[in-house]
């Protein structure tokens, strides 16, 4: 099986269970607008409409009308796939346009179909986020399946999404061996600017004017398992919840301004750069650190050394930078992040 295709699908599927905005007011939309969201329609013809009712029976036990009309997206090569709604709404059904492939499979269940234990176990999750707060879950639950198209077959991986107002939690049975066992698979809960402590506004702020040089007011942010995030298109900064100290910083909007290669900035450059902004927001002194130009990543890699009891010596990267020509600071990221790669 396509691995990075399986992925796309579960992340596009996740997202199509999330309302993101309400109805659009009459002759709100430009010409231009609506002939750019036409293009992201498809015509499903008749075959692929009943291939599409077969798989949603094998789900739902019964017919399922499916809108003539499927919504494009496209994955990180390019290939293009549409989600099909159900006239009712209920459903949504994923598939690839150039073969007709179905990956995915969206739908609602009655959370009363849902074991009081599981319903538990999502509430205990929010409230282990964040305890004050009252959460009322919608009556109906999310629910998401992975489908094998070859084998003509749900597998038996499920994904159930509780909602509320400004907040959601996922329960999985993947990597479980009893497949009725579900555990905590992602949860978020959204703050306006009003609800959040001084401290995590005044940490956020201060980090996007120092290691960014931008002023912004942040109008709320999301709070998961990660920390807080606090951001729109062009800025965003996360920020662990116990200590509350900046994970990353990030200036999307110029991010492809980058330098690409450590012949524009040299890695003494970067550290000099850096030192400060390291100093007061990761609260890390790199004075020791050695500098490594990541030419995958394009960005600077500041890395400290550890010896094993057996004498081995063992590279950590604590922190990755983002620069552009003028040694302005596009990116800045700690921690685990720092290892994986950071923002590039």
């Amino acid at each position: 099986m396509n691995f990075k295709k399986v992925v796309m699908a579960s992340m596009i599927a996740s997202s199509m269970l999330v309302t993101l905005a309400g109805p659009v007011p009459v002759g709100a939309k430009t010409v231009q607008e609506q002939q750019q969201s036409d293009k992201k329609k498809l015509q499903i013809d008749k075959t692929v409409a009943a291939k599409l009712q077969k798989v949603l029976k094998q789900l739902a036990g019964k017919e399922i009308k499916l809108q003539d009309v499927g919504k494009i997206t496209y994955d990180y090569s390019n290939n293009e796939f549409a989600n099909v709604e159900s006239v009712d709404g209920k459903y949504g059904i994923f598939f690839e346009t150039k073969n007709g492939k179905v990956w995915s499979v969206t739908g609602k269940v009655p959370i009363d179909k849902i074991s009081k234990k599981d319903r538990d176990k999502a509430l205990q999750e929010l409230k282990k986020l964040y305890p004050n707060k009252t959460y009322e879950f919608e009556k109906e639950v999310d629910m998401f399946r992975n489908y094998d198209d070859e084998k003509a077959k749900f597998h038996d991986n499920i994904v159930y999404q509780f909602n509320g107002k400004n907040f959601s939690v996922s329960l999985s049975n993947n990597f479980s061996k009893n497949k009725t066992d579900f555990h905590a698979y992602s949860a978020n809960i959204k703050f306006d600017a009003n609800e959040l402590e001084p401290k995590v506004l005044k940490t956020a702020e201060e980090a996007v004017k120092t290691v960014l040089n931008q002023d912004i007011n942040f109008k709320g942010a999301t709070l998961s398992p990660d920390g807080w995030f606090l951001g729109d298109r062009d800025v965003s900064v996360e920020i662990d919840a116990k200590s509350n100290m900046v994970i990353n910083a990030i200036d999307k909007a110029r991010i492809k301004e980058k330098v690409t290669t450590n012949k524009e900035i040299t890695e003494k450059d970067a550290k000099e750069v850096i030192a400060p902004v390291a100093k007061k927001f990761f609260n890390i002194d790199i004075t020791g650190y050695e500098v490594k130009w990541d030419d995958q990543s394009k960005n600077y890699r500041f890395v400290k050394y550890h010896t094993t009891e057996k004498g081995a010596k063992v590279e950590q990267t604590v922190m990755r930078a983002t620069l552009d020509a003028n040694k302005n600071v596009l990116s800045l990221t700690s921690g685990d992040k720092a290892e994986t790669g950071g923002w590039n």
